[in-house]
């Protein structure tokens, strides 16, 4: 039985207090960006977008590939490229910054069509004029993927994504889900249970890949979802509007739905493996930006632990975090997911040296790639983490 209202913990209550303030503050601001922000964009904004034709013909499948390359255009960019051409998908690169002209001439011999546009709207910004571009055919497409470069993908030695989304034969297949259950007290680990589920509130589906089928792009309200997205320049106002919004609205009707990795059995995978493993999986449990849930983890950690417990610590990092984050270790190395998140890099010196492991096993010469960005990133970002102690 869960607590009742007058013995929830002082913490919790705070929370919610504080919550409720920064939602009133807000409020007005909150409410101007939902009427007026898209027509801002589109009004003041989007004069400035460069678009430029590329040498991959027309196909029935698009795939919109959204990057940032603030530290220039990389290797794995046009590996990227190169992957989605290979699978009969017409790429429409979207940069959210200007490309140098020599980035955009390596560029253009991979896509379709190269959308270069103002930095407004995050990912799903750039995912609304890349979606546009295509408006006009969209309802005839047989598919259309939303994909980011915040993550390494199709990494070397791992699944053939597009195969495994593909042959889930869905209208939504995702690479993965966050938070379909409630985020636990990390001092309380030990007492979680694992019911994943999308009903959950805040239950989404990733937005680093998204792939549709014909059912979901012919429907009008698909088009009209994009045309109105209230766009901001807050990432938390984007995440719920956009991931959650998005997620909704397929769950809302009919429309069938998979990942490619699948965490309603990841109790049951977790308690499958051998002792090392799991302790090894514990160890390299990523937490860049959750201290409460980093001591946690340390203080588990410490002593020797047994296997329930790394199980559960395990499964509270991934219900606080993400799988995504938490969980690069065992998605990628027992199950084949071939994305590796970039951002873990930078936010911390512990999530940047367990995702620096992680990418020096990747194989052959695209594995060595890949850790030659993941080190160049780091240097770039947070110098200091190279530095003596």
């Amino acid at each position: 039985m869960g607590r009742k209202a007058s013995q929830l913990p002082f913490w919790k209550i705070g929370r919610e207090l504080r919550r409720f303030v920064r939602q009133s503050r807000a409020a007005p601001g909150a409410l101007a960006t939902y009427l007026f922000a898209a027509k801002y964009y589109d009004l003041a904004l989007a004069g400035q977008i460069r678009r430029t034709a590329g040498a991959v013909p027309a196909t029935a499948k698009v795939a919109i590939y959204l990057i940032y390359p603030n530290h220039g255009l990389q290797t794995s960019h046009l590996r990227s490229l190169e992957y989605l051409a290979s699978k009969g998908y017409a790429p429409v690169v979207v940069s959210n910054l200007a490309l140098e002209a020599a980035d955009r001439d390596r560029v253009l011999p991979l896509c379709h069509l190269c959308i270069e546009r103002p930095n407004f709207g995050y990912d799903f910004g750039g995912y609304r004029d890349g979606v546009l571009a295509v408006a006009a055919g969209i309802a005839t497409l047989d598919r259309l993927l939303l994909i980011n470069d915040s993550t390494w993908f199709a990494l070397p030695g791992r699944n053939d994504w597009l195969d495994e989304a593909e042959g889930l034969n869905v209208d939504l297949a995702a690479a993965a889900s966050n938070f379909g259950i409630p985020r636990v007290n990390p001092a309380e680990f030990q007492s979680i249970e694992w019911n994943y589920r999308t009903s959950h509130r805040n239950f989404h589906f990733c937005s680093f890949a998204l792939l549709f089928g014909n059912r979901v792009l012919a429907d009008p309200d698909f088009l009209r979802f994009w045309r109105n997205f209230p766009l901001t320049n807050r990432k938390n106002r984007t995440v719920r509007r956009g991931e959650i919004g998005l997620s909704k609205w397929i769950l809302s009707r009919d429309f069938s739905h998979g990942v490619t990795c699948d965490l309603t059995r990841l109790d049951a995978e977790l308690a499958a493996l051998d002792d090392a493993r799991l302790r090894e999986i514990a160890d390299n449990l990523i937490v860049p930006e959750d201290r409460r849930m980093l001591a946690v983890k340390h203080a588990a950690l410490k002593g020797r632990p047994g296997r329930q417990d790394l199980i559960r610590l395990i499964l509270t990092g991934v219900a606080r975090q993400g799988s995504s984050y938490a969980l690069a270790d065992f998605t990628i190395n027992e199950c084949g997911f071939p994305f590796l998140k970039k951002s873990p890099v930078w936010l911390s010196r512990e999530s940047s040296d367990i995702t620096l492991r992680l990418a020096a096993n990747l194989p052959g010469e695209a594995g060595a790639e890949i850790l030659a960005e993941a080190q160049a990133l780091r240097r770039a970002r947070v110098p200091e983490f190279d530095r003596p102690a």
